[in-house]
């Protein structure tokens, strides 16, 4: 439960950069509701938002990505099931449902120079 509550404190944090409202803070929003629902993969998320570039702001710029790509007119829409699934992908974080790793951390690919030789 501690973790959980850490990567709440960690999103609002991200959350105060933006005004109340706005798309990135909607993603924090909508994030922190995953999170309560699973929270299992608050670790998950805790270690992105630490990372450059995995911020809420540009969690949102891949969902305005999908909205302008679904556009009826000149509006362009992105619906709370599409919205979940960009989040999920943009923070590695498995189907609704499904547990992540055993671990909390995700194995990441390192690769040494040696590899090469």
């Amino acid at each position: 439960m501690e973790k959980l509550q850490t990567a709440l404190a960690a999103i609002e944090d991200q959350q105060q950069k933006h005004k109340q409202g706005s798309a990135p803070w909607c993603v924090g929003e909508q994030l922190k509701d995953m999170l309560r629902a699973e929270p299992a993969l608050a670790p998950l998320v805790e270690q992105d938002l630490a990372q450059p570039g995995m911020d809420l702001a540009g969690c949102e710029l891949k969902i305005r990505d999908f909205a302008g790509k679904h556009k009826d007119g000149n509006v362009g829409f992105c619906g709370p099931a599409d919205a979940e699934r960009i989040i999920r992908e943009f923070y590695g974080l498995p189907p609704r449902g499904e547990a992540p790793a055993a671990s909390a951390k995700r194995a990441r690919k390192v690769i040494r120079l040696t590899d090469f030789l």
